[in-house]
């Protein structure tokens, strides 16, 4: 098996009860692709159209078709509208394609009532028009349904007088069917492009992944402070250190006492849970194939980061994570956390490589049994009360094959070792009279 995770992007749409029209409300982040008009879902009769892949950006598309004009038709409200985009460090464009549809019996009285666009009509127009991306987004990376792409989200400058000239003409049209949002320009964002082509910023390089199902909300909220240092970040410099980027863990910075690996115990500490952002780190870029510098894996073996072997613990200031940048050029992350599933990930993305990077499944060599159960006094807890703050894993040795693929074939491969020590269930013993 090969150790190289990815994110998995779905499609949604939020139904609004807006006069039996329905919207969708594009998730951001993480970035849910717009419309591919090669790939249609099957939709309701009275739905607003949406299509959850963008299409080949490189190869020309044809706009959805409106149906056949018919008794009863529906009225189809369109705005479609290009996106600049970098596709293997290629200027490009992907389409914004979004729907209102009006149910074929509204559309139908609407005509009766000579064709104007009425007071409910216009309701329906404006909040629809709101879900639109207005404002601009920064560019950045997004998983489109072929591949990792830059995409620079302008901001949309809607004509409205143009607009209801559009579905007042189609309405007033018996064999009209399909009328348009009128796009008068795009605002671009303060972050564009150029950004990325100019440090030639173009491949995703690697992807970890990490669970945290069972965290206490302590320990989420540091994974969450720490894991927002990744977050559209950019990282020049031949050597990438986690302290550094991270910075200092304290109160001061957002973080909040958990519990963390002291010694042969675990106990309270600021930043707990922080480990969890640096497995996953170092998972991003061990895929990517950076060289390492420094890390050490955890004293046991930690549950929440299986498979077992792939794991980076820092301890500031003593203990780092350290990589060499190899690429030639500057480094962009990016990352966030699906709370619903409690999973952590972080991308990263630099200068195209004319080689591919396969992490093996880890491999135990040999294993030790767990220890007894300890029992840790606690003063904060009343008297006879106990609580588990660790659980037991047995020893072991695990190795990990990384290859280096060129053409097919590993010019290059190394093996990493971690050896993890026995452990018990903790519980802390409540003291407090």
């Amino acid at each position: 098996m090969v150790f190289r995770l990815s994110t998995a992007f779905i499609f949604s749409s939020l139904l609004l009860g807006l006069a039996a029209a329905q919207l969708e409300i594009p998730a951001l982040p993480p970035r849910v692709p717009q419309e591919a008009p090669l790939l249609p879902l099957p939709l309701p009769q009275e739905a607003e159209t949406a299509s959850p892949g963008v299409p080949n950006p490189l190869q020309p598309q044809s706009s959805p078709k409106a149906p056949s004009p018919q008794k009863d038709a529906p009225l189809l409200i369109t705005v479609r509208a290009d996106w600049p985009a970098l596709v293997e460090g290629k200027k490009t464009t992907v389409p914004f394609i979004r729907t209102l549809t009006i149910p074929g019996a509204r559309a139908a009285q609407l005509r009766q009532r000579g064709g104007s666009i009425t007071a409910s009509l216009e309701a329906d127009l404006t909040a629809f028009v709101a879900t639109l991306p207005l404002q601009p987004e920064n560019a950045r990376f997004e998983e489109l349904w072929n591949g990792w792409a830059v995409v620079q989200r302008n901001g949309l400058t809607i004509n409205m007088a143009k607009t209801r000239a559009s579905i007042e003409t189609v309405l007033n049209d018996p064999r009209g069917v399909q009328a348009n949002i009128i796009v008068a320009g795009q605002v671009p964002p303060e972050r564009t492009l150029n950004f990325f082509a100019s440090r030639g910023i173009a491949q995703h390089l690697g992807t970890g992944e990490t669970n945290y199902s069972g965290s206490s909300p302590a320990r989420v909220k540091n994974i969450q402070v720490g894991t927002r240092r990744f977050q559209d970040r950019l990282v020049e410099g031949k050597i990438v250190s986690f302290n550094q980027i991270v910075g200092p863990i304290s109160t001061r910075t957002g973080f909040v006492t958990g519990l963390v690996i002291a010694g042969d115990r675990t106990a309270n500490g600021v930043g707990g849970g922080i480990c969890q952002v640096s497995t996953t780190v170092f998972r991003t870029l061990y895929g990517a194939g950076l060289p390492i510098l420094e890390r050490r894996n955890h004293s046991y073996q930690v549950r929440y980061y299986d498979p077992q072997g792939l794991d980076g613990t820092i301890y500031q200031p003593n203990l780092d994570l350290k990589f060499a940048n190899d690429t030639g050029g500057a480094l962009w992350f990016q990352g966030g956390w699906d709370e619903a599933d409690s999973r952590l990930t972080i991308q990263v993305f630099g200068k195209v490589r004319d080689f591919t990077v396969e992490v093996g499944t880890p491999r135990t060599l040999r294993t030790t049994p767990a220890l007894p159960d300890r029992l840790l006094p606690d003063a904060t807890l009343p008297a006879g009360e106990r609580q588990q703050v660790d659980w037991a894993a047995p020893g072991a040795v695990i190795e990990v094959t990384r290859q280096f693929r060129r053409d097919g074939q590993v010019f290059k491969q190394d093996i990493l070792k971690s050896t993890y020590r026995p452990w018990p269930n903790i519980f802390l013993v409540g003291t407090r009279s």
